[in-house]
């Protein structure tokens, strides 16, 4: 699973999204409750222009309670601009700047 996982990034930022997504949908299949691997494939099903499929993994990870919330904020909040919905976008964005200040006011 695990080198599924990289073989997904892997892929997907270095310009085959496509495929790096197909490696992060098996790496799923073995571990549907991965974090990592579904933060992810958030991230490059929005690079794909897959922005519903996208939100659809963004809200799984919210039920599963994802720790990594200001991460989580941040990629619906772009998600949300390549789903056409700029208010909600923005809402989502600031969401992540509360979440960041908060965690690192000195």
């Amino acid at each position: 699973m695990k080198l599924l996982h990289i073989l997904g990034y892997l892929y997907g930022c270095h310009g085959q999204v496509k495929r790096g997504v197909a490696y992060l949908l098996l790496a799923i299949q073995l571990a549907p409750e991965d974090r990592g691997v579904l933060r992810t494939l958030a991230h490059l099903l929005i690079r794909s222009g897959e922005a519903d499929k996208a939100l659809a993994t963004i809200e799984r990870l919210e039920r599963l309670g994802d720790g990594e919330q200001p991460l989580l904020a941040l990629l619906k909040s772009k998600a949300l601009m390549a789903a056409g919905e700029a208010a909600e976008a923005r809402h989502s964005f600031r969401d992540f700047l509360a979440h960041y200040e908060a965690d690192h006011r000195v």
